[in-house]
């Protein structure tokens, strides 16, 4: 598995994002990294590299991801109004 961190960096968070076409699907787990800097960066980690743990818990945070997605734009399509 390739090295996600570098020495200082840390995980901001992760979520699960499934995705899926004609003939295709993946379960890909997104991850938001922060460098000493400041900076932040977008990971991603296949289902073969994601680990026992991580697997268990995808449904779960796919189903709080899309969850947040929809109360947010929601939330601001009220405020636009």
């Amino acid at each position: 598995m390739r090295p996600i961190l570098q020495d200082g960096e840390h995980i901001i968070t992760a979520f699960a994002q499934s995705a899926s076409g004609p003939g295709w699907s993946n379960q890909p787990l997104w991850i938001i990294v922060q460098a000493r800097d400041g900076t932040l960066r977008q990971e991603c980690l296949q289902p073969e590299e994601q680990g026992r743990d991580a697997l268990i818990l995808y449904a779960v945070s796919q189903a709080a991801h899309e969850a947040m997605k929809h109360a947010v734009e929601q939330h601001l399509k009220k405020t636009r109004k």
